[in-house]
């Protein structure tokens, strides 16, 4: 059973999200609008769309 940590502060996580986002070839001010965007439509909060983005990309479910 994998060990869980705990999550990262929520500017960690954007940052995480925002270099997610970069190495897809977005500049930065691309990723943080897309980030915004993402948020918005999903009716969510900056914060917990890049922790939706960062585990998507960890391979975690939440």
């Amino acid at each position: 059973m994998p060990v869980r940590t705990a999550a990262p502060p929520a500017r960690d996580v954007v940052g995480l999200a925002l270099e997610v986002l970069a190495a897809q070839g977005l500049s930065r001010p691309a990723a943080q609008a897309a980030l915004v965007a993402m948020a918005k439509e999903r009716g969510v909060t900056v914060g917990r769309c890049a922790a939706l983005v960062v585990a998507a990309v960890d391979g975690r479910v939440g």
